[in-house]
């Protein structure tokens, strides 16, 4: 009787065993069936948070140009409006293509075509003004132009014949100004609007400091655009 029911015993240990290796190994329990983190963790990332964002390559550069003649300067060039004189340029650069006085502007203006850009200076040496042609230009509407800095304070039309950067006569030019801090003012200067134009695109643009065209032995108050 012992032995019967040690066996009976044995017996009901080895289907035990059994039916437990069987429900381990089940599909109902297996890993791919299981939801991982990362899974999860993918589900959750916002659809257009990240994704990249067009840049305004035309506002860019309006604005660095905005900073930059808050200093005084225009892009591209360390030689600031009234604390550089023109030694200073000639030290780095060399001399002038040329030198031309302009009367309306007063004061001598000298030409580097190499670096697109063009000095304006007074009797004493000191800069009043800095032209820039830097090819970037090209890219400025004057619409963008005026959608960042609003509405101009001054605005002129005129006419224009052979002079820095220009190999031919054209029609005209457009000035739009800006006061861009109490001592310095930037001016933008694009061909006229046309019919078939009605946007033109930037010429060449200035940063001018007014006081430096004051002659007080002539009585003369200099110019302020």
């Amino acid at each position: 009787m012992i032995n019967l029911a040690k066996k009976q015993l044995l017996k009901y240990v080895i289907v035990s065993l059994a039916f437990t290796l069987i429900v381990g190994c089940s599909p109902l329990n297996s890993p791919k069936d299981t939801p991982s983190k990362t899974t999860d963790s993918a589900s959750q990332t916002p659809p257009s948070s990240s994704a990249p964002q067009t840049r305004d390559e035309a506002k860019e550069l309006l604005l660095n140009i905005k900073g930059a003649a808050e200093q005084g300067k225009v892009i591209n060039c360390n030689f600031p409006v009234k604390t550089t004189v023109i030694e200073d340029v000639k030290s780095q650069w060399g001399e002038p293509e040329k030198v031309d006085w302009v009367a309306a502007a007063k004061g001598n203006y000298a030409t580097y075509s190499k670096q697109a850009m063009v000095f304006g200076f007074n009797k004493g040496s000191q800069i009043f003004e800095v032209r820039s042609f830097d090819p970037q230009l090209q890219q400025l509407s004057m619409a963008k132009t005026k959608e960042l800095f609003g509405d101009p304070a001054y605005n002129a039309k005129t006419k224009v014949e052979n002079g820095p950067f220009y190999d031919k006569k054209v029609n005209g030019e457009e000035i739009i100004g800006y006061t861009v801090s109490s001592e310095y003012k930037i001016e933008f200067v694009f061909p006229i609007p046309t019919a078939t134009d009605s946007n033109p695109m930037m010429d060449h643009y200035l940063v001018l400091y007014p006081r430096g065209t004051v002659n007080n032995m002539a009585d003369d108050p200099g110019r302020q655009w």
